[in-house]
């Protein structure tokens, strides 16, 4: 069953003006929350101590994991017009679907590094981290960045199966 078939051009622009407004908002959240942080983390851990610990990691992987499946959202919502958007022609989208498939496994390590620290911690003779599900409400930060994982390691099937499409198509 296909949703949404046909779609009108109302409701395509009616569907990325809800789109670019979720963004606008959720960009401004994420940047704020990244310098908040940063703010916060520098002066505790030295400017090497925050980028290279779990939190900073973690921030990267929410952008990477953003950068990756907005491309897809928003194709998707004309794909199922039949149609692709005119910035994104089916060219242009196998291409960046292509590069976008390179930054997966970037993302998935940077959580999953990001998700063993705060739920391990490092040594004493390292960092000394101490982990994060110890503390109030810890246990969000393990089910948050084992989302994160998910969410990079679904993009892949997704991102592949419409290559392989768009390959058959433009071929």
């Amino acid at each position: 069953m296909r949703l949404f078939k046909p779609m009108t051009d109302e409701q395509l622009a009616r569907n990325d003006r809800v789109l670019a407004v979720v963004l606008t908002i959720g960009g401004i959240f994420l940047a704020w929350d990244f310098f908040r942080s940063a703010q916060q983390g520098t002066p505790a851990l030295g400017l090497v101590g925050y980028l290279s610990g779990p939190i900073f990691a973690h921030k990267v992987s929410e952008i990477l994991l953003l950068i990756m499946w907005i491309p897809v959202v928003w194709a998707s919502n004309y794909e199922m017009s039949g149609t692709y958007p005119k910035l994104m022609p089916p060219e242009r989208y196998l291409r960046r679907l292509r590069r976008l498939l390179f930054l997966a496994p970037v993302q998935m390590i940077l959580a999953t590094y990001a998700w063993t620290i705060v739920n391990l911690g490092t040594s004493p003779l390292t960092t000394d981290y101490q982990p994060l599900v110890f503390r109030e409400d810890g246990w969000v930060w393990r089910y948050y960045l084992g989302a994160l994982i998910i969410a990079g390691a679904a993009f892949v099937p997704v991102a592949m199966h419409k290559v392989m499409k768009l390959a058959r198509q433009l071929l």
